[in-house]
């Protein structure tokens, strides 16, 4: 009887080893806007290809490989922003990911400008909304939002909900990971 349990046990813990051997555990941290999903994704081939998804963060992600992988962060009513880069996990690992170790926010108080029907953060060189060649990197709907996003440097577009044209209320505004910006406050 115990030869039999021991092999069973042998058996489904071998099952368990190379089904969910390589996982990605994310940690959402305090001061971080509320995140809805993080997708994973890996270049195959010149194809790039979801992988897994991840919206309850109880649960760690299974990898189907080693990788690399692309990690993306979506927000709460914002856009998805690259976490991470070039993540390798090897078997048998699970790799912590803690949000505010690669992340960082930009908080807009609206206090000197117009009322805003969304504020934009972009590269610093982007010609601003509604121009060609426009990009968002992140959005918010109102003043006093937390905008999440990787670090670096952003400019700050503020569109007026009254349909005059966008500007610009700031050119450099750096952002650190784990650590909060404020603007216009």
């Amino acid at each position: 009887m115990r030869a039999v349990l021991a092999l069973v046990a042998l058996l489904s813990g071998s099952a368990v080893a190379t089904d969910g051997d390589r996982q990605l555990k994310v940690h959402p941290q305090r001061g971080l806007p509320p995140i809805e999903t993080v997708i994973v994704y890996q270049t195959k081939d010149t194809k790039r290809e979801r992988v897994a998804e991840l919206a309850k963060f109880d649960t760690a992600l299974a990898l189907p490989s080693d990788g690399p992988f692309e990690v993306w962060v979506k927000p709460k009513n914002g856009i998805a922003v690259k976490a991470l880069d070039k993540l390798t996990v090897k078997s048998g690992q699970t790799h912590d990911l803690k949000l505010g170790d690669v992340l960082g926010t930009v908080e807009v108080f609206g206090d000197n400008f117009p009322r805003a029907d969304k504020v934009v953060l972009t590269d610093p060189r982007d010609p601003g909304p509604g121009e060609k060649g426009h990009m968002a990197l992140q959005v918010a709907t109102d003043y006093r939002v937390d905008m999440c996003v990787p670090p670096g440097v952003y400019a700050v577009w503020v569109v007026p909900a009254n349909g005059a044209k966008p500007h610009r209320v700031e050119d450099n505004v750096r952002v650190q990971a784990g650590r909060s910006t404020r603007v216009g406050g």
